[in-house]
């Protein structure tokens, strides 16, 4: 185990050592790896260059890119989205893909100082951005009404508004589904009527409380937020 450790640490010295005799220092490429990117837009930048990531031909690929110029022994570097705001090593907009969000893989430093290692190995994992799925019910007075986005998503118990008495007031009560993938269709259903009501939803994109998630909901502070449920005496 010894060996192993001390492996990268003895290359490193061997380059320098090699590199001084020939007059120069030891020059390291900045390899990247980018997993789950799906759109266009990513553009990485570190010590005054960049490189773009554009999507895999095959859907699911990793995607891997050297940048232009390698840097000598002894340089910082900082991989980030070209224009990032970076605050202790942690960086936030820039270039992205659309409808995405990067960040460091696991394990993954995106910063260092040519040298600490053998090879500068940066990865990157994207992931697609969800948006929150959420509204209001009204006339709410029942107890027992179930929320459903789907068959397969976790279902959301609704429970009536109270008034100092514990009694229901059918005031607006605001619900918060599980968030939504951007390019996914959601539906919002009754699984389960209050008792004594009938409830209806009504809202999202396609007026019926479902739709495809778009950019048009992300840029909103709450997502998809015009959801209705309208709850009614049972006739």
């Amino acid at each position: 185990m010894k060996f192993s450790l001390a492996r990268p640490a003895l290359a490193v010295a061997i380059m320098a050592t090699l590199a001084s005799c020939g007059g120069g220092k030891a020059t390291f490429p900045i390899n990247v790896t980018v997993s789950g990117v799906k759109y266009p837009g990513l553009i990485l930048s570190t010590n005054g260059q960049d490189v773009a990531i554009n999507p895999p031909a095959t859907d699911g690929q990793d995607v891997t890119a050297v940048f232009p110029n390698p840097i000598e022994y002894g340089q910082t570097y900082e991989v980030v989205p070209k224009g990032a705001t970076v605050v202790n090593h942690v960086a936030s907009g820039g270039a992205l893909p659309k409808h995405q969000a990067c960040g460091p893989g696991n394990y993954s430093l995106l910063y260092g100082t040519a040298g600490q290692l053998a090879r500068i190995d940066i990865r990157y994992v994207c992931l697609i951005n969800t948006i929150p799925l959420g509204g209001t019910v009204k006339g709410l007075t029942g107890t027992g009404l179930v929320l459903a986005n789907g068959s397969t998503t976790a279902t959301v118990p609704v429970n009536p508004a109270l008034d100092a008495n514990q009694k229901p007031t059918g005031a607006d009560v605001t619900v918060s589904m599980n968030p939504v993938a951007y390019g996914s269709t959601y539906g919002v259903t009754v699984l389960t009527q209050p008792t004594g009501q009938t409830c209806t939803v009504t809202g999202g994109a396609n007026g019926t409380g479902g739709g495809t998630m778009d950019d048009a909901a992300e840029a909103a502070t709450n997502g998809v937020s015009n959801l209705v449920v309208t709850c009614v005496a049972s006739s």
